[in-house]
């Protein structure tokens, strides 16, 4: 049986990159009746990391002790989850991964080479797509969704100068880590404009090119 697709998608809060994991699943069903499709979000079970988010209103603090959470819960996701699923040939697709903890906590003040080592061996994924905007398009984002519950936004959503230190770091990162699999979409766009015009055309390449 030949190994499922890894694709994540990543991007500062508000960017879009949730509603394109569903787009993309959809695609990928509509692509194969066989395509059995796994979607899936960081962190995952470790509710301590919510908490100590929304412990400190400083973006800054707890860096060290979030970076090692945020590694332990994806060991765990990958063993339980992730790996499992693509060994029996399903695609999995994944809101945040390794990229998240290299960038937010790289904004904190760690270096990326101690947070690179803090993932060797760790699977890297197929795809990475960075859904990119401004900061200030992403909290008015933010603001204006409805489902959000206010009293849950953590520190990482509340500074603006934090959040666009963030995003340079994100897009800093294809050129940081040459051996990843990366690309940047302007979030910008319309949901539709982003999936089919951005989106679409690389992973369908990609996808070809394993499966046909």
């Amino acid at each position: 049986m030949k190994r499922g697709l890894f694709i994540v998608f990543e991007g500062i809060d508000g960017c879009g990159k949730s509603t394109q994991v569903w787009r993309l699943g959809k695609h990928l069903s509509n692509l194969s009746k066989y395509n059995h499709i796994v979607m899936t979000r960081e962190p995952g079970k470790d509710t301590k990391i919510r908490k100590m988010l929304r412990e400190s209103e400083d973006p800054y603090s707890n860096a060290v002790e979030l970076a090692k959470m945020y590694v332990e819960d994806r060991k765990e996701h990958i063993k339980e989850l992730i790996m499992p699923e693509l060994m029996k040939g399903a695609h999995v697709i994944s809101d945040r991964y390794s990229l998240s903890t290299l960038a937010y906590q790289q904004t904190q003040g760690i270096p990326l080479k101690k947070l690179v080592e803090m993932h060797r061996g760790l699977p890297i994924p197929d795809i990475i797509f960075i859904v990119d905007i401004p900061a200030k398009v992403a909290l008015e984002r933010m603001q204006k969704d409805t489902t959000r519950d206010k009293k849950k936004e953590h520190k990482f959503e509340k500074d603006v100068k934090f959040i666009e230190k963030l995003r340079k770091i994100f897009l800093k990162l294809p050129e940081q880590l040459g051996n990843h699999n990366i690309f940047v979409i302007d979030g910008t766009k319309s949901v539709e404009d982003n999936f089919q015009n951005q989106i679409k055309p690389v992973f369908d390449k990609f996808y070809n090119s394993k499966y046909n």
